[in-house]
This record gives C-alpha cells, structure tokens and sequence, in this order.
C-alpha cells in the first residue's frame, strides 16, 4: 500500500527504485526483490499486465511509472485560522506560512490519498476474493480435503486402483533403510506392505484389472522394473532399465489395454533420456520419444484414460521443463506449457480432457491443470504449496498427491577436535545447500529457495547477516564458486531455459553471463590463478570439463573421457573431478597430456557436490557405508582416513566445503523430513 501511496504521489513521473525503497523501508535495509514483490502484488490486484501496463510501467534499469490517471477528491476543507482568512468576499485565502507548516500540509493530503486508495485497493481485493472463491466452489463443489497417510517418515508416490478404492504408494516403514511399495484402502487405517527385499522400490502402477502392480527396483547392484500380485505374492522382474531416470516422480504408466508400461531410459552423459515402451506379451522394447540433441531428455510419462495419448515432462535443462502430449503409438509431440520452469509429475483427469502437474512456475510447487488440446494453465484450489506426484482416480471423484516438509540446514565439523559433532550452522524451512566458504574465511556463498525461487545468497562465516545476490527470478541459480581474491562468484543460472556460466561481485550489480550457446554449461569452478573458470559442459555431445578465460571469450575443453565438476589442485598443477554417470573421483595433470588417474571409488553417482579439494588432501562423504561417513584421503587416493560418521545420508547433489584454514567443514543436511499423502475427495 505504501509503494502504491508514493508512485500516486508522483502521477506519471518515474519513480526509481532507490527512491521507492528510501521513502517506504526508510528504518530498515531490504534488496530490490521485495519492492519488486510489492509490484507484483499491486498488479495481481489491478489485473495488470506488465508487458501491456495500464497502470504501473516499468522503466527498465531504472523504476517505475504510475501511468493511470489519480483524481482526488476529498471535499471542502474546513476552514482553519491555520489555513486560510476570511476576506470578506467569502472566498478563502491563504495565510503565509512558514516552510515548516509545508510538511504538514502535504502529509495531510497523501494520507487522505492513501485513505481513498486504501478503499479503492480493499474494494478491489474484496471483489477478487468473491470472485476467486465463486470460482473455487463452482470448479470444486464441496471438496473435503483428508490426509490419506500420517505414518513416521515419508510417504509418496500414491497411485489408484483401477476402482478408485485403494491407493498404492511408497514409503520407508518405520526405521526401515529402504522404501517399499504398500497399499492402503481408503478409509482404513493399516496398510499392507507388497515388498520387502533390501532395496529401494519406486512408482508403483496397477494394472487395468487392479491384480497387480509394477513398479521400479534399485538394489544398488541392478535396476529392474518389477510387477507384483496386489495381494501380495513375490515379484518377478520384467525388463531392466539401462539407468534410472527421475523415478521418484512418476516414471512408469500402464496402459488401459494391459498390454503396455511406458518409462523413461536411456539417459547417459552421451544422451537424453527418451519414453520407452514395454510390450508385456513380448518383452520388446522400442522408444516412442527422440529429444533434441544436448537436450535433458523425457520424463515422467502417462497414458491417457482411453489409452490414445501420452502426457510426459520434456526438458531443455534438468530444472527447465514443459509438459508435451503425444499419440501413444508414436509421432510428434505437441508442447502444452511454455513457461521453462520445473514439472516434477503429472497425471491425467478422469476423463482425458486435461494434464495435472505439479510446478513450481508461481514459486512454491504447486498442482496446475492445462488441457489437453492446448491453453492457459490454471492453479487447483487444492495442493497450493509443496505439492508433488498427483493422481487422480479414474472414477473421477478422488485426487490425491504427496504434501512435503522439511528442514534445511548447513552443518558445520571441527576437523581437529577429539570431540567432532556436527553442529547446526544455521537452519532453514527452504532449500539451503552448496555451502562455499570464501577465501578469507570470513563468508559463506550458498544456494537458497528462502526467496521463493532459488538464488545465490552470502552469509558471515556463523551463518548471520544472509544478503541474495541475484535475482533471476524465474530462473534456477545455483553452484556458487569464490574467485581467487574472494571479489566475485561464479554460478549457473537458466534466465533463458539453457543453463549457462555466470559471474557476479560481491558488492552486487548485474550478474555477467561467461558462457552462452544452444547446451548447457553447469557447475563451474574458479583456477587457483583467477584467470580461468572450469565448468562441465554437454557442448561436445557428452557431458566433459571444460574451461573459459574468465574475462570471457572461447572456451576450451579439458577432459576426452568424461567429467562433471572439476577443481584445480592448490599447486595448479592437477585437474581433480568426478563424473556425472559413474563413482569416483579422477585427475589429470594440466602441464602434460596424460591417460586420466583414478583415484578414488567415491563420491557416489548423485553426491558429486559431497566432496572438497584442499593443499593436504580431499574430503569426501560415502554413503555406502552404514552410518553415512565424511572420510579423508591423500592426494594421490592411497590412504583413507574415517573423519565423521553423520546420523543420516543427506541429501544428493549439493554439496561439501572446507574451510580454507582446513579447521572446519561445512555440508547441507535435511532433517526433519515428512512427507504424507492427501487424498481430496469429491474432486471433478
């Protein structure tokens, strides 16, 4: 309300951001990101369209502009022997006043002003809101919304029975180290645990004739996709995948016919990941996708209720996807999105008339619906935050999805101290991960969602005072990297979909893209001298380290035999890196050409974050071992040492740093996970 008071305070002249900021958090420090906050929210408001404004424009670089007319009107003044004399001829003049009276006067009026807005804007929110929840009852009718699940733990991935009557999903069971396939009927309480075998089980699917479900195994030693007897009964392998490809959001889907299960595979550091399709009968595979090349690849497919057609999740970027729907029996897809941000699931209505998904293109994940032929998507009324794996049942009057909490935070590990408990550095209801300590010891660059969309944040060395560095907004931003002085950071960020190399300095201002091309560049890493930047790269049809002067201009590629994250020793001397489909750490030296070395069996595939290069040796976590352990090893690889033993495995991909004096180590945790199903009955 305040920044709409300053900008009708100024009708129609350009209001900057500096001054916006000064006159309305006058008493406390905030970045542009909440101003632009309190831009959005005045055009959601006033229906507003910023790419054709009719009453806030922005000014690029610069501010804002009120463009829509302002009249006042407030009434006769009461006469005042502070403002005005009687002449005698009735009409009232002003008395001189001093320039300390001005002040007054003009507060005066902007509070009358912010008065009329103040009804004007509540007026409009009022209508809003009577229009948005006449739009929820008629689109909702009377939804009752009921947790399905309330068990320890996570519970995901729930999928209908062909009769809408029971649910099957995956959950870990109480203080099991696995996850299981389990169903439950609804309206009852105990559920009926279907696997038990010492691995990992994923995306449970029934058959049309509800007496069996398949769904995806990794044993750690092999991947395979399985089918159960939904009575319970041992489950027999039916074919197995050559990777596992995001089979935490919904990765297989049978067909109405039976005869069917589509997947996706094929993903490696030379290819995309395509939908593949299963004959039963047969056992022949055959794919049904080809992505463009240097693409992500498919994910995520679903067949439609009369079989015809199949909605699947296509990606130019691991964290940049649209929704595509295509003939079952093969062709070109039709994309139906376009907004470039994450799908995470999706499943189809009842009666095959649209696409539900989960996204996380308003900030938070959350469900949305588009139709099958083509249009605008819409929010769902329900699962409006944290939302993933929706299913709808296919008598059309239940929906459920996983509704997900945790806790963040980065944990820090005295390396020389006989008493090395990991203790919190700072906690986070949001994402905070990829921790790097900055070359003086004295801050800390990470990744966050705090901001409702992941940016680059800087904190003091105890996790105080956290400052957001960019804002790309739409855009994943991540992978921070200190330059040599500690002056700038480099990262990954996707404004345009392919996700490129960029740095920014400390004291902010425009981030300055490194790299640019139709691939994507990841990850990146400064050399010990400043001059270059190492970051992985697709460029060359396979995922390689590759490196750019980083002042910019033509980047050079470093590795022939893979490689995903690279780092320079501290001597300059040796190229350290893992790779993005095989454990294990490799070097190379950077003064001769020479075979790779590898040295180590660890990181594991998905902890390429979990591991740190210092002048002594390299710190890395193994979560193979029971408990999880951050170890030690030489340089060359030959003698490890046990560092600390953390109380759960944390998360994958992100990250491990220690700091420069090698007294501390820094890593991302999550605890506190829960995750349950909600079941939304009366759904249409």
């Amino acid at each position: 309300m305040q920044v709409l008071v300053e900008l009708a305070s100024h009708s129609d002249e350009v209001v900057t951001k500096e001054q916006l900021i000064h006159a309305v958090w006058s008493d406390t420090f905030v970045g542009d990101d909440s101003l632009t906050r309190c831009i959005s929210e005045i055009r959601r408001v006033l229906e507003d369209d910023a790419r054709a404004p009719r009453f806030i424009q922005t000014i690029p670089k610069t501010g804002y502009r009120l463009i829509a007319p302002v009249e006042v009107t407030l009434g006769a003044p009461a006469q005042s022997a502070e403002i005005a004399t009687d002449t005698g001829a009735g009409v009232p003049q002003p008395r001189h006043t001093s320039n300390a009276r001005l002040p007054v006067r003009f507060t005066s009026y902007r509070w009358l002003l912010g008065i009329s807005l103040l009804f004007l804007v509540t007026l409009g929110l009022f209508i809003k809101s009577y229009r948005s929840t006449a739009r929820v009852k008629s689109t909702a009718g009377s939804y009752t919304i009921l947790p399905f699940t309330s068990y320890p733990g996570a519970q995901t991935q729930p999928a209908f029975s062909p009769d809408g009557k029971q649910l099957a999903f995956v959950w870990s069971g109480d203080k099991s180290k696995n996850q299981h396939i389990y169903i439950k009927m609804i309206a009852t309480e105990t559920p009926l645990r279907l696997t038990s075998e010492s691995a990992d089980d994923f995306s449970p699917v029934w058959s049309p004739d509800g007496r069996s479900i398949a769904f995806l195994r990794d044993s750690g030693d092999d991947l395979g996709i399985y089918i159960v007897p939904a009575l319970g009964g041992p489950s027999r392998k039916v074919f197995t995948p050559a990777a596992e490809v995001e089979w935490e959001r919904g990765a297989l889907s049978w067909s109405p016919d039976g005869k069917t299960l589509v997947f996706p595979d094929g993903k490696s550091s030379a290819s995309p990941s395509s939908v593949y399709a299963l004959d039963l009968p047969t056992g022949n595979v055959r794919a049904l996708t080809k992505p463009p090349q240097f693409w992500d690849g498919d994910a995520s497919p679903a067949f439609s209720p009369d079989g015809s057609k199949i909605a699947f999740a296509r990606g130019i970027e691991g964290w940049v996807r649209d929704v595509y729907v295509m003939n079952a029996a093969g062709g070109n897809p039709v994309r139906l999105t376009f907004d470039e941000r994450m799908i995470s699931s999706l499943t189809w209505t009842a009666d095959g008339s649209a696409i539900v998904f989960s996204s996380n293109r308003a900030g938070k994940f959350s469900l949305w619906r588009v139709p099958a032929t083509g249009g605008a998507p819409s929010r769902l009324p329900v699962g409006s935050e944290d939302a993933f794996n929706p299913s709808i049942a296919r008598t059309g009057e239940h929906l459920a999805y996983t509704q997900t909490t945790s806790s963040w935070s980065i944990k820090r590990v005295a390396l020389h101290s006989s008493q090395n408990k990991a203790v919190n550095l700072w906690s986070s209801s949001q994402e905070d991960s990829a921790p790097q300590v900055s070359p003086d010891g004295r801050k800390i660059a990470f990744q966050s969602w705090r901001s409702g969309t992941q940016e680059i944040w800087v904190a003091a060395n105890d996790g105080t005072n956290p400052v957001k560095l960019t804002s790309f907004e739409k855009s994943l931003t991540g992978s921070p990297w200190w330059s040599p002085d500690g002056t700038q950071l480099a990262f990954d960020a996707r404004p345009e979909g392919r996700s490129h190399i960029y740095s920014i300095r400390l004291e902010g201002g425009q981030p300055r893209a490194v790299t640019s091309g139709a691939f994507n560049d990841i990850i990146p890493s400064w050399s010990r001298d400043g001059h270059w930047i190492y970051f992985a790269s697709n460029r060359s049809g396979t995922w390689q380290i590759w490196k750019v002067p980083s002042a910019g201009g033509t980047p050079e590629q470093v590795t022939k035999q893979g490689g995903f994250v690279g780092v320079e020793s501290y001597d300059a001397k040796w190229l350290y890196y893992v790779k993005s489909d095989a454990p294990g750490t490799w070097r190379i030296p950077l003064d001769v050409v020479a075979d790779e070395q590898k040295i180590l069996d660890q990181p594991r595939v998905d902890y390429w974050g979990y591991w740190s290069v210092t002048r002594n040796g390299i710190y890395f976590l193994n979560p193979s071992s029971s408990p999880a352990e951050i170890e030690f090893a030489d340089l060359t690889g030959r003698h490890r040492v046990r560092i600390h033993a953390l109380e759960q495995t944390p998360p994958p991909y992100a990250g491990l740093t220690v700091t420069p004096d090698e007294h501390s180590l820094l890593y991302s945790d999550r605890i506190e996970v829960d995750s349950h199903i909600t079941l939304v009955n009366d759904f249409r």
